[in-house]
C-alpha cells in the first residue's frame, strides 16, 4: 500500500509531525464513476509486443472527459503518479483485486486471440482506474513502480524524498488536455520531428505509434 502519513509521524517520532504533514505524498485518489472517454493501456502485451504505456501520448482529451487506466499485468503492482500538470494524479497501486476484471466477466468485451470462426478464444485479465480531468493543460505521468522520476533527495531531517530533474531511463507518459475551444495541445503528441516545436525532438520507440515532442538532453 502507499504509504500513510501515520507511518510518516510514528518514523518520526520525536521530530515533530508538522513536516511530514507538509511533505507527505498526496491522498491517494479514489477511481471516477464516470464512463471513460479515452484508454491508457499499461504493460500489455499486443500481437507478441511488450509496451510499457499505450498510447504513449494522449492529445485529443477535453474537460470534463475521462481516462480509463489499466493495467494488464494485474498481478504486479502499477500506478499513475503525475510528475506535471495543473492537477495531480495519483492513484491507488492497479493490482488484483482492485477493479479487477475477470477474462470470463460477462462486460470483458477485449480479445486477445480469436478462432478462425472469428470468435474470442482468449480475453485479457486487467484491473483499471479512472480519472476525470478538469483543467487543461499537459500532464506528464508515470507508473512509478517502474522507475524513479528523477534524481532523488532524502532531507536529512525529515526522512522525506523530493526528486531533481528526470530520468530519462524511466518511461513516462503524457496526456494533454485541451482548452475549451480546442486549443493547447500542438506540438505535445508526435508521430515524427516535425510534429515538434522548433528545438524539440519527437521521442518514439519503434513499438509506439505517437511519441512526444521533448527537448533533447546533453
Amino acid at each position: 500500500m502507499r504509504s500513510s502519513t501515520l507511518v510518516t509521524c510514528l518514523l518520526l517520532a520525536g521530530a515533530g509531525c508538522d513536516g511530514a504533514r507538509h511533505q507527505q505524498s498526496p491522498p491517494v485518489q479514489h477511481s471516477a464513476e464516470a464512463r471513460a472517454r479515452w484508454v491508457v493501456d499499461l504493460n500489455r502485451v499486443r500481437d507478441g509486443v511488450y509496451r510499457t504505456y499505450s498510447p504513449r501520448c494522449l492529445d485529443g482529451v477535453k474537460p470534463g472527459q475521462t481516462v480509463e487506466f489499466r493495467n494488464f499485468l494485474p498481478g504486479a503492482p502499477a500506478n499513475v503518479t503525475s510528475i506535471a500538470g495543473p492537477e495531480t494524479l495519483y492513484s491507488p497501486n492497479l493490482v488484483r483485486p482492485y477493479n479487477f476484471v475477470d477474462p470470463e466477466d460477462p462486460a470483458n468485451a477485449l480479445c486477445d486471440s480469436m478462432d478462425a470462426a472469428g470468435h474470442c478464444v482468449a480475453r485479457p485479465a486487467y484491473t483499471f482506474w479512472r480519472f476525470t480531468f478538469a483543467q487543461p493543460g499537459v500532464y506528464d505521468w508515470l507508473d512509478s513502480n517502474q522507475g524513479e522520476p528523477g534524481r532523488k533527495v532524502v532531507d536529512p531531517y525529515y526522512g522525506t524524498a523530493t526528486f531533481v530533474g528526470t530520468d530519462p531511463n524511466t518511461p513516462t507518459g503524457t496526456i494533454c488536455v485541451q482548452a475549451p475551444d480546442g486549443s493547447g495541445c500542438e506540438g505535445v503528441c508526435c508521430e515524427t520531428d516535425q510534429d515538434c516545436p522548433r528545438g524539440t525532438r519527437c521521442l518514439r520507440s519503434e513499438v509506439d505509434a505517437v511519441g512526444q515532442c521533448r527537448t533533447p538532453s546533453g
